[in-house]
């Protein structure tokens, strides 16, 4: 164990740098989203990530978005803990019989909860590559 310890510890880091936006243009799509999500919600975009049982790539990638280096937030984009304050419901991974139900009764909750009755969005992503099968 202390082996494998002083082996990781003098290994080279794995890291990447983030790409150079070219010329502000990260930054002119930082706007218009911005624009655009406070045209449609008012605010600033709140995303609710649900996983449900994917292989981890989506939520490193997800958690990522919120490091210093890419940094969303300033965006308008932000990630919230409940439903209740969430505009949009990110699912992740392959979604079970039992993860279903309670993906339904969270939609149907937000649903009694909007003014008009109607939540905006809903969205699933990383099904197929979870479980390689087509997206629906």
């Amino acid at each position: 164990m202390r082996t494998l310890l002083f082996r990781s510890l003098l290994a080279p880091l794995a890291t990447t740098k983030a790409p150079a936006p070219a010329d502000g243009a990260l930054e002119e799509l930082g706007r218009a989203l911005a624009e655009r999500a406070r045209r449609l919600y008012g605010r600033s975009l709140a995303i609710r990530e649900v996983d449900a049982g994917s292989c981890n790539g989506c939520e490193l990638e997800i958690h990522a978005l919120n490091n210093p280096v890419y940094d969303v937030e300033r965006f308008g984009i932000r990630f919230v803990a409940s439903p209740r304050h969430a505009d949009v419901l990110l699912v992740t991974g392959p979604v079970t019989r039992n993860m279903k139900v309670a993906l339904e009764r969270t939609y149907a909750m937000r649903r009694r909860l909007t003014p008009n009755g109607s939540w905006r969005s809903a969205i699933a992503a990383a099904a197929a590559a979870c479980s390689r099968a087509p997206t629906r």
